[in-house]
């Protein structure tokens, strides 16, 4: 009875936020980067639990509100470039960009973030806002764990102009338990909150095995994994990293940064880059991670800014007890997700506020030509 009770009370609650949400999830179909937001949207967004609206501007772009963008500004003007994590999976009150934003509006931020993109369509987004004749003075980068693996496997180079398009197929591994568990998951809330009880019990006692039937163990997807463990280079996405196997993606994510980094610095612009922690991390890596070390490598000489987030994220799992060794996830991260919640969005964007409090970003000089220097030479007679 309780089970019967729980399936019609589980449609009913999802079947009316259906209906609320008739303008969909702003989503729309790209030519150059496959997918993206469309401009001027509106919706209601839901994400394991959570409900919370969803606007972009006339770029497309998530943004507090509908707005136009216009193409210059007075105040300096951040360009964020990354995929769901920057994105924000919440409100944007709530986002770690969000609350970034409020707290400095002598900057006009552009979000250009979306989720699932890699540095294949960072790329093409800074590319996008150029060619829309948008100006900007710096760009901030949020590389993602998951960046090697779209790179490998995810994202094919169309030809030389940079567009890319998705696989024509991916490969996903479940058990019978991760089957069972996503069913109810999706059908049963009150079972579910059953489940969630006894789990986040065991995972705060640091047993890191929480699989909600969302693409595997939350502390070891191979999307993740590849920072402290072996991944598959001869299995397809989303199981593996073929085509182009690991190592064949990260060269592929640092040729699309330098193509990016060049073309900034022809415009005199300078980009910033940020590497954050998932779970798999926190519980199987170290502070010194090799996805920390690529980056900061890869910033000497070229980044305005490196920020690096796993210090303060580590410091929250030492501060853990002995007897609840896991309260850094039920701390930080949204329960069956990679993704954090609003204490760990708060870290986030504590860290980001110190980072540019220290080194504040600043209007860009425009590059002059040669042939405009000159004319400024003779119309000043110097």
């Amino acid at each position: 009875m309780f089970v019967a009770f729980d399936y019609y009370y589980t449609k009913s609650i999802l079947g009316a936020a259906a209906a609320a949400n008739r303008n969909g999830l702003c989503f729309s179909r790209d030519p150059v980067r496959a997918f993206a937001f469309a401009p001027d949207c509106s919706c209601i967004r839901h994400w394991l639990g959570n409900s919370y609206e969803f606007k972009t501007n006339s770029l497309g772009f998530r943004d507090e509100r509908i707005r136009e963008v216009p193409a210059t500004d007075a105040r300096p003007r951040i360009l964020i470039l990354g995929d769901s994590a920057p994105e924000g999976m919440t409100s944007w009150h709530d986002s770690f960009i969000g609350r970034v934003a409020s707290g400095f509006p002598q900057y006009d931020f552009l979000n250009g973030s979306v989720e699932g993109y890699s540095p294949s369509n960072y790329l093409n987004t800074e590319r996008m806002v150029v060619q829309d004749g948008i100006d900007f003075d710096e760009v901030i980068v949020f590389i993602d764990i998951s960046d090697a693996q779209d790179e490998a496997a995810f994202f094919h180079d169309k030809d030389s102009s940079g567009a890319v398009s998705l696989p024509s197929r991916k490969v996903s591994r479940s058990s019978t338990y991760s089957n069972v568990r996503l069913w109810i998951d999706n059908n049963l809330l009150l079972t579910n909150d059953v489940f969630q009880f006894f789990e986040k019990a065991l995972v705060g006692l640091g047993w890191y095995q929480l699989d909600l039937g969302h693409g595997g163990n939350e502390f070891d997807l191979e999307r993740s994994a590849w920072t402290y463990r072996k991944v598959s280079d001869a299995e397809p996405y989303e199981t593996g990293y073929a085509p182009l196997g690991l190592e064949g993606g990260i060269a592929k994510e640092k040729e699309k940064m330098d193509v990016l980094y060049r073309e900034l610095r022809e415009r005199n612009i300078p980009i910033s880059v940020v590497v954050y922690p998932w779970p798999a991390q926190l519980a199987h890596d170290n502070v010194d991670s090799r996805g920390v070390r690529i980056w900061r490598d890869w910033c000497a000489g070229k980044c305005k800014r490196f920020v690096d987030l796993f210090p303060v994220f580590f410091a929250i799992k030492d501060a853990c007890p002995l007897t609840q060794p896991g309260c850094w996830y039920l701390s930080s991260f949204v329960f069956g997700d990679t993704h954090y919640n609003s204490a760990g969005d708060a870290l986030v964007a504590d860290v980001l506020t110190k980072s540019l409090l220290q080194t504040a970003p600043t209007k860009r000089q425009p590059v002059v030509s040669g042939d405009d220097a000159k004319r400024s030479v003779s119309a000043t007679g110097r």
